[in-house]
């Protein structure tokens, strides 16, 4: 089984909101048609922009529940879309009704979904806590699903070909062939409620704790997703070996 996650930026315009890049989404579903699979993305510009507005506090206002559940499933509806399109068989599964904070209480409609030749979706979400609603991010969800379903590869889409020792285009910035935490010094570029890049690095290191190679890719390179597919050999990635 593979495990994909389309990060946020990788799938809209993290600069305006709710802008959606079309095509994206339906490219990578061609290359893993055949494949069982749990897809995965983030809210990029759809939720961002909304949750910025109201999530940082202890309680959300019960508007900004609503407003960015409306904008995570706006954009799932589009991932769910151009996968149809690209001739897979994608199924939404809502995290907050499979959630209860940090906890994944209700496997069975993942189960359910994988048993019948179906690809799960699932993104970052508003989901009822013990505290109110809180926010999961897609990063979160996929170390549970990596640990439930043991895919044999995990696979993060970006808007760039990997993990940098400093944000792309800055003086001195090399990527990492093999992750390196040492090395890494991520900072933020604009609002993101889930992190970032460190969320998606401290992902990828759980999952491969668990024995599961992580490769971080762009989005736009074919060549090294269809070589990842292939084994891993050829790729212009990060990679995150297994590390039990």
């Amino acid at each position: 089984m593979l495990l994909i996650k389309l990060g946020g930026s990788a799938i809209t315009e993290k600069s305006r909101p709710m802008a959606f890049k079309s095509g994206k989404v339906k490219g990578i579903a061609r290359m893993i048609l055949g494949e069982a699979a749990v897809v995965l993305h983030g809210g990029g510009s759809f939720a961002h922009y909304v949750a910025e507005k109201y999530y940082g506090s202890d309680e959300w206002e019960p508007k900004g529940v609503a407003l960015t559940k409306m904008a995570v499933l706006r954009i799932s509806s589009l991932v769910v879309g151009e996968l149809a399109e690209g001739g897979v068989t994608p199924i939404p599964i809502q995290p907050s009704d499979i959630y209860i904070g940090r906890v994944l209480y209700n496997r069975a409609p993942i189960d359910a979904a994988l048993s019948r030749g179906l690809v799960p979706v699932l993104y970052g979400d508003v989901v009822p806590s013990p505290r109110g609603y809180v926010i999961i991010s897609a990063d979160d969800i996929a170390v549970d699903i990596a640990s439930l379903y043991r895919p044999h590869v995990a696979i993060f889409l970006m808007d760039v070909d990997g993990v940098y020792t400093a944000p792309p285009g800055t003086p001195g910035a090399r990527k990492m062939a093999v992750l390196d935490v040492e090395k890494l010094h991520a900072a933020k570029t604009g609002f993101d409620v889930t992190g970032g890049i460190i969320k998606k690095v401290q992902a990828a290191l759980a999952i491969a704790a668990a024995g599961i190679p992580v490769y971080l890719c762009s989005i736009d390179d074919v060549e090294s997703l269809e070589a990842v597919l292939r084994g891993g050999q050829g790729h212009n990635c990060t990679y995150v070996p297994p590390s039990s």
